[in-house]
Parts: C-alpha cells; sequence; structure tokens
C-alpha cells in the first residue's frame, strides 16, 4: 500500500516491474533489481507525543497527568482540574538518518516546526466531587521522512536490437519523501465516581493529510545497453486521511501519596481517500513515457492499546511515575490495494510492542520552578528489518509557575535506533530530537 507503508523487499522485485511487465503495452521492459529504500514501520505505529510537563518526565502521564494533555493520556486525570485552563505549544523536531546501501553511504536530515496542541479545559461547579469538560486540538502524527541513496547494482533488462534478456551493473538513485500531519479533534470529560475513583471517556476526530513519493531512476553510466541510456519510475500519491478514535480511562487514588490509573484506546480505523500517479519513462534509442492515474480509498484500523500507570509522592516537592502500554501491531486491518501479500504476510511484519516510561518531577524549594527528568522506550514495531537497537529516549525539562495563573513548560527529548538488512549490505542509523514548549493560562 504506497500511501501508507514501504513494499517489502520481496515485493519490490517482483511489483517494481516497469514497462510491458506491468501491462501498459509497451514493447519492451526493465526489471528492477535492488530495491533498499528504508522498509520503515508506518508512520502511524508512532504517535506524536504532546504535552511538555509529561515529555519531560518521560512522557509519564497516566498517574500523574494534571493539566489539559489528559484529553489524550487519561482523560480520567482531567477530574483534577479546580481551574479552567486554556493552554497549547509548538513543537520542533528533527529526524535524521544516515547508514549505507550496497556500498554506497547516504544521509539525510529534515526539520518542521508545527503547533502541537491547543486546549481548554472547563470544572463545572459541584457539590461534591469534580466534573470536567475539555476540549483539544493536538497534533498526533508527523509523517514528514527522506531517504536519498545512489549505488551500483545489477539490473536485468530486455535489448530489443539483441532480442534477448541481459544483465550488468547500472547506477541507480532512489528518492523516497514523505510529508504530512494529522492532528485531532478531541472532546473529553471526567468526574469522581467516588472520593477515591476518578473516571474519563475522550472521542477524537483524526484528520489530515499524507503525501509521500517515490522516484526510481537507472543509469546506464558503464555503457553496457546500446537502447537505454536511462529509466525512471516516479509515484506519486497524494491522500486525505480521516478517523474517529476512542480512549476511556480511569484514576486510582490508593493512598496519600500513591495514585495509580488504567487506559484502553479502541481500535481505529483510518480512511485514506486519494490519487496515485505512476509514470515510467525511458531515454536513449528506445524511448517511453507513460503516466498511470489510480484513484483509491484504503481503509487502516489501528488495534487497541492497553496501559497502566502509578504516580508516588514521597515527599511533598517530589513526583515519581511510571507508565506502560501495550499494542500489538500485528492485529491491524488493512482493505485496500495489496502491495504486502496476504494478511498472514502483513502480519508477520509487525509485532507487538512494550512502552516503558519512568521519570520525576520536584520542585525547587521555595521557588515556582519545577525541574524534570525521564526515560522511555518506543519499540520499532516494524520488523522486516533487523532492528539492532531499539528506540529508547531519554527527556529533560523544567516548568515556571508566573502570579499563580500561567505556567510554561518546556521539554528536550531525544532518540536513536538502528537497523540493517544482510542481503542488501544495508544500515541505518536513525536520530530524533523534539523540542516542546507549551503555555497554560489558569483562570
Amino acid at each position: 500500500m504506497m500511501t501508507l507503508m514501504d513494499r517489502t523487499m520481496r515485493t519490490a522485485l517482483t511489483a517494481l516491474i516497469v514497462m510491458a511487465a506491468l501491462g501498459t503495452g509497451a514493447p519492451h521492459a526493465l526489471a528492477y533489481d535492488g530495491y533498499v529504500a528504508p522498509l520503515t514501520e508506518i508512520p502511524f505505529a508512532n504517535t506524536t507525543m504532546t504535552g511538555a510537563r509529561s515529555l519531560g518526565m518521560g512522557g509519564v502521564a497516566m498517574a500523574t497527568a494534571d493539566d489539559g494533555s489528559a484529553m489524550l493520556t487519561n482523560p480520567a486525570a482531567l477530574a483534577r482540574l479546580r481551574r479552567v485552563e486554556l493552554s497549547g505549544g509548538f513543537a520542533f523536531d528533527g529526524v535524521g538518518s544516515s547508514g549505507e546501501a550496497l556500498g554506497s553511504e547516504y544521509e539525510t536530515d529534515i526539520t518542521s516546526t508545527s503547533l502541537s496542541a491547543l486546549r481548554f479545559a472547563y470544572p463545572f461547579p459541584t457539590f461534591r466531587g469534580s466534573l470536567v469538560v475539555g476540549i483539544g486540538f493536538e497534533r498526533v502524527y508527523g509523517l514528514d521522512a527522506d531517504f536519498l541513496a545512489t549505488y551500483d547494482d545489477s539490473l536485468t533488462w530486455y535489448e530489443p536490437s539483441a532480442d534477448e534478456d541481459m544483465t550488468d551493473t547500472w547506477r541507480q538513485t532512489e528518492d523516497l519523501l514523505s510529508n504530512g500531519d494529522m492532528y485531532a479533534g478531541t472532546l473529553a470529560a471526567a468526574f469522581d465516581a467516588s472520593e477515591n475513583v476518578s473516571i474519563g471517556a475522550a472521542v477524537s476526530i483524526v484528520g489530515g493529510t499524507y503525501e509521500r513519493t517515490f522516484l526510481y531512476t537507472a543509469r546506464d553510466e558503464f555503457d553496457v545497453s546500446p537502447d537505454y541510456e536511462t529509466y525512471q519510475l516516479e509515484i506519486d500519491s497524494e491522500a486525505d486521511v480521516a478517523g474517529v478514535g476512542f480512549k476511556l480511562g480511569a484514576l486510582f487514588y490508593l493512598t496519600d501519596q500513591l495514585a495509580a490509573g488504567a487506559t484502553v484506546a479502541l481500535p481505529t480505523t483510518l480512511t485514506f481517500s486519494g490519487t496515485e500517479t505512476e509514470r515510467q519513462a525511458t531515454t536513449g534509442e528506445e524511448e517511453y513515457d507513460e503516466t498511470f492515474v489510480t484513484n483509491f480509498e484504503d481503509r487502516l484500523t489501528l488495534p487497541f492499546t492497553f496501559g497502566v500507570g502509578a504516580s508516588w509522592s514521597p515527599l511533598d516537592l517530589v513526583i515519581v511515575g511510571c507508565d506502560y502500554s501495550y499494542t500489538n501491531w500485528s492485529e491491524m486491518e488493512y482493505e485496500g490495494r495489496v502491495y504486502l501479500g496476504d494478511q498472514a504476510e502483513r502480519r508477520d511484519a509487525y509485532e507487538a510492542t512494550h512502552d516503558l516510561n519512568v521519570g520525576i518531577e520536584v520542585t525547587v524549594p521555595e521557588m515556582p520552578v519545577r525541574v524534570r527528568g525521564g526515560y522511555m522506550t518506543r519499540p520499532v514495531s516494524y520488523r522486516g528489518l533487523t532492528v539492532d537497537e531499539d528506540r529508547a529516549y531519554w527527556t529533560v525539562g523544567a516548568g515556571i509557575l508566573i502570579d499563580t495563573v500561567l505556567a510554561i513548560d518546556v521539554a528536550w527529548l531525544s532518540a536513536a535506533y538502528e537497523r540493517s538488512a544482510e542481503d542488501y549490505a544495508y544500515t541505518e542509523a536513525v536520530d530524533e530530537t523534539a523540542l516542546v514548549i507549551e503555555a497554560a493560562y489558569r483562570f
């Protein structure tokens, strides 16, 4: 499914057959024999994280959230709000990728700046307990990616002048570029079911755009073909994405110092409606240029995610938190054009992930300042490549309260992971960084 995920190596070797092999009616064909662009997990298996306070503490939130960001992390924690809150912020993201493909080194870097969140929460006056309603607009998926590699590898093609198949080394370039953002408009509510239990729920309308371009060029720089100079395959996909998600949460106050949280995110179906344009062209004695346009509507259903968390305050000025989440990504369901084989093959390409978050927050004595730090694991769910070092983040953050009504929070996080594919002499090292700045005004 070109609009959702990269093709596997096996599929690419057979599916990216050009010219006559694709049934275009052209009298000759080149066979693509070396797909090395990184086969990454679909971007929808890696939710963008928001909430500067939570991020500064390693993403801990299920039992520690105390602001509007609880709408997406644990809606039950909204019940903690006692004042009307208006909050929002910006995120500055960077992803760097470097490695080697078939003996050729590559390096790319991409950055983005975006509105990360805008939230409003209103606690209704009650005689007992708490009732809070919130509405938010948050960036939940960042879809920007960039890859460019040039290498020499064998290519098999049909040579019209010789009336035979030939195989030799050509200079090949692969350029894979995607971009887009998806936001969730969320309506959430929470209430105190009893003195020690809060319950919450959230519904999110997810929407955005996803654009993806795959450009493959083969150049006869070693003069092995009298009929061809270059071959180019370009596939452009543009899609509008929409879906609805639901999340339920609970918060339990076990003691004055200890709290526990639990959440479940229900399966979310994302619908991709768009157009895919494929262009194939050759230059040389044999010239060919043809464009094919396909309209599509694909559906991807993301699986359940279950989470539990705890917070502990051993001292008045210290909060320690820990969260755990489980998602079985092999349970994703797909309806649409099949580029990744049958359902069983797609299940084998993904596995369950166990995310762990730990963090701490310390309030500076006699100052309106809180400092934070944390660590979190977010394993790569796609196993089409060998994961040599899985993804993990280190985070730091700080917050300051101004005139008791304005809170400003900053978080910085950094992650890295490494992957490889022995058959293609392929290695990949990815570094991710993000800076999130948020402000909250409490009436």
